[in-house]
């Protein structure tokens, strides 16, 4: 009998853990194709100091007293003023500078020297939580009380480590990887303030204190360095995700207590969109509106500027100069029609009222969205010369009425 019971219990057991492992949520990979990646529209890099920084976590490393916290407390200035950083220009906004080695005297002498203007979006604090210990909260909630913020300094990193933890890679990973994570939900910039080691390396990246998991995880890396303690000359390198690699000589000015550019190793690279899309940007000055495959829009476009190219080629140019030419007006979007990849292209004139164009468009979209009559032609050319806002001469194209063409269009 005893044995009876003991195989019905297993059986019913095993039927409870085979629910059990039924009704068990399933962790799926999320992917997306390349198609879809490049047919995308994702927000454009923005930056806090052109060129330089941009949100999401970054360090400045460099030996004790070599002129960190001189450097941090310029730049917050800057940004809280709205006020170009070393020529390059910032996004104006509310910066807080958490000092956790300085005093307030000692920030109230250095904010007279360095400016004769206090500006009431740079706010100060001489101390604040750890790392898993409501540092994270208490960033929240500054930015929630600030929803314009831009920069968030914490000088120095050591000061917000948990204590007692083990010097590793995965732990300095972990760590810097727990700041990027809220650096990238509030959509602001964390600027650690971190020391470099003592013995020098080809590398400026090896100088940093603690190991590589730092540099791993974090976005932004510069590194300051004097040749001699009393110089007052200095070099900052840089390196980054989102930035150039660039080399700064800098040079300290003693009547303003701040860092001054000598020289700059960057090169800014200036990017020209091809003319090909600017007859496209007047070929849908006259359209307004287009619906259409790809393979259509490049027919239809060769008509209006006699310019042809492959639709494939004319697309990845499109996709490629996306905000481009968004900033002459022309914005697109890929809709999947069954087997098929349609194309939206919508012209709104950048100088007028373009939120109140675009939705004059999509009102006028709805409507022409159902198929064109099969017997429909095109309309008689009409030359006319049309002046694109970044072509200096103006370009030539056919005007025609806005097209739809079917959703069936090869």
């Amino acid at each position: 009998m005893n044995n009876i019971t003991n195989e019905v219990g297993r059986v019913f057991e095993e039927a409870y853990e085979s629910v059990e492992r039924g009704m068990a949520p399933t962790h799926r990979l999320q992917t997306f194709s390349c198609e879809d990646l490049c047919d995308s529209r994702l927000e454009r890099l923005t930056y806090i100091v052109e060129g330089f920084l941009r949100p999401g976590l970054g360090v400045l490393a460099g030996s004790p007293k070599v002129g960190k916290s001189w450097m941090v407390l310029h730049l917050c200035m800057q940004i809280a003023k709205g006020q170009p950083f070393w020529g390059m220009e910032t996004k104006q906004g509310s910066v807080l500078y958490i000092a956790l080695e300085d005093s307030k005297l000692r920030l109230q002498e250095r904010s007279l020297a360095m400016s004769e203007v206090y500006p009431p979006a740079l706010h100060f604090s001489l101390n604040c939580a750890s790392l898993g210990d409501m540092l994270e909260e208490e960033l929240r909630d500054f930015v929630h009380e600030h929803a314009d913020t831009r920069l968030v300094v914490i000088d120095t990193f050591q000061k917000i480590r948990a204590q007692g933890t083990e010097l590793s890679y995965a732990n300095d990973y972990a760590e810097v990887s727990r700041l990027k994570n809220i650096a990238d939900e509030l959509n602001i910039c964390i600027l650690l303030v971190h020391h470099t080691r003592k013995q020098s390396d080809s590398d400026y990246m090896n100088e940093i204190s603690g190991t590589n998991g730092i540099a791993g995880s974090a976005d932004t890396l510069m590194v300051l360095k004097k040749k001699e303690r009393s110089s007052r000359t200095a070099t900052l390198s840089c390196t980054g995700r989102d930035i150039e690699d660039r080399e700064l000589t800098l040079h300290f000015d003693r009547e303003r207590f701040v860092w001054k550019v000598k020289s700059d190793s960057y090169v800014p690279v200036t990017r020209e969109m091809p003319k090909t899309l600017y007859l496209l940007v007047a070929f849908m000055m006259t359209q307004g509106y287009y619906y259409g495959s790809t393979a259509d829009f490049a027919k239809d476009f060769y008509r209006a500027s006699g310019v042809k190219t492959e639709p494939n080629h004319l697309k990845r140019l499109m996709n490629r100069f996306r905000f481009e030419l968004e900033d002459e007006g022309v914005t697109f979007a890929t809709i999947r029609r069954n087997t098929a990849r349609m194309v939206a292209v919508t012209y709104c004139d950048p100088k007028g009222d373009a939120q109140e164009q675009q939705q004059e468009q999509q009102q006028e979209q709805q409507q022409k969205l159902p198929q064109r009559d099969a017997n429909w032609e095109h309309p008689t050319p009409d030359q006319r010369q049309v002046t694109v806002q970044g072509q200096r001469e103006p370009v030539t194209v056919t005007a025609q009425k806005p097209t739809v063409h079917a959703e069936n269009s090869d």
